[in-house]
């Protein structure tokens, strides 16, 4: 969840009025401060392999009539290594107002940029510019980023080796594991953006950019609620919260795996018991895992029983909401939103995504007990 005071979760039951702070970098230098903003929209996915991207239309007016548009590599706004900063100033009548972090983004594309010029004595100027930015957060610049060579990880625990393939600030979110044995990185497209999700996965997530910018690791361990979404006027909540399947729910998982010396190691668990037992009227419902980290039959064995109890116990089915926007929660925040009928559902933000307005969307996971 990003930082913010307890007055302006209050706040943000009722009308506000947001507005985008935009400021440029180019590396630590900025560039520009306080760029308008006129239409704009951010997307977070968890599930993505860059996590957060959205797009930005920027409108400048400079004092000397210059242009903002970008023709050069090292204009303020090209797509050339230039980024942009973006807080979002959350303001409630005349007297509360309170800016929220929001994310370090590389522009990766400028898909339309215009001048409007006047004739003045004679002479053509430029009255203003309006630029559009398509932005990524920076795991884009690690899967443009490859290995020259393929190559074994140099430190022996994966967060000082985060830190060393990424060359990014890194924030340790999770326990510290060792490198796996055996680990190898493969010079291709990609390359090092694959190695870093390997090593998030060894420590228990995936890995994500902060707010601030810097590399961290989403665990896939669900925690306690942190913030209850308000539907708004226009708010909705579509779910199937009285719905079953059982696709999603195995009762047998299969793993096959290799040692170090490419020697196939296989684990297998199952259900015995119950009334999802392989040898019940369920019948047999398999799961395949594999694991490029897993080397040894004691660490496959754990690997499957760990996710034969993950897969058999409940069921996650997925909760779309729209709401009155927070900027304050996160991808991975456990969350409780009121239904329209009064119920309260508790669900792990899996997406979300807001813009120029005061509403939000969002996906839920949510689970079921089996």
């Amino acid at each position: 969840m990003r930082p913010g005071s307890d007055q302006l979760i209050k706040m943000l039951t009722g009308p506000v009025s947001p507005r985008l702070i935009v400021d440029s970098f180019y590396g630590p230098t900025r560039t520009k401060t306080d760029l308008g903003a006129d239409g704009w929209e951010l997307t977070w996915d968890s599930e993505a392999e860059i996590k957060s991207a959205g797009t930005l239309t920027v409108v400048y007016n400079d004092d000397l009539a210059k242009s903002l548009s970008p023709a050069e590599f090292n204009d303020v706004l090209a797509p050339f290594g230039q980024e942009v900063n973006l807080r979002l100033e959350i303001t409630v009548g005349e007297s509360f107002v309170e800016t929220v972090q929001l994310g370090h983004y590389r522009i990766t594309a400028v898909p339309d940029a215009r001048d409007e010029h006047f004739d003045h004595l004679g002479q053509t100027v430029t009255l203003g510019s309006r630029i559009t930015l398509t932005l990524e957060d920076r795991l884009v610049g690690l899967k443009r980023w490859g290995f020259r060579t393929e190559q074994s990880p140099v430190e022996t625990t994966c967060w000082a080796e985060l830190r060393r393939i990424s060359g990014m600030q890194i924030i340790a979110s999770v326990t510290d594991q060792p490198v796996p044995a055996g680990l190898i990185y493969k010079a291709t497209r990609g390359g090092r953006l694959t190695a870093v999700q390997d090593l998030a996965r060894v420590l228990g997530g995936i890995p994500y950019v902060t707010p601030d910018g810097a590399l961290s690791v989403l665990s896939d361990t669900w925690g306690a609620a942190v913030a209850a979404l308000v539907l708004g006027e226009e708010g909705t909540i579509l779910d199937v919260g009285h719905s079953m399947e059982s696709e999603g729910v195995c009762n047998e998982v299969v793993g096959n795996f290799e040692s170090e010396d490419r020697t196939p190691i296989y684990a297998v668990a199952e259900l015995t018991e119950g009334p999802l037992a392989t040898t019940g009227q369920y019948g047999r419902n398999t799961l395949y895992v594999t694991d490029e980290t897993i080397t040894t039959q004691r660490d496959a064995q754990a690997y499957v029983d760990a996710t034969l109890a993950r897969v058999s116990s409940r069921q996650v089915y997925r909760v779309p909401v729209q709401c009155l926007i927070n900027p304050l929660v996160e991808d991975g925040d456990l969350v409780t939103v009121e239904r329209p009928e009064g119920e309260t559902l508790t669900g792990r933000i899996v997406n979300h995504k807001f813009g120029s307005g005061r509403m939000m969307s969002l996906e839920l996971d949510v689970q079921r007990d089996v």
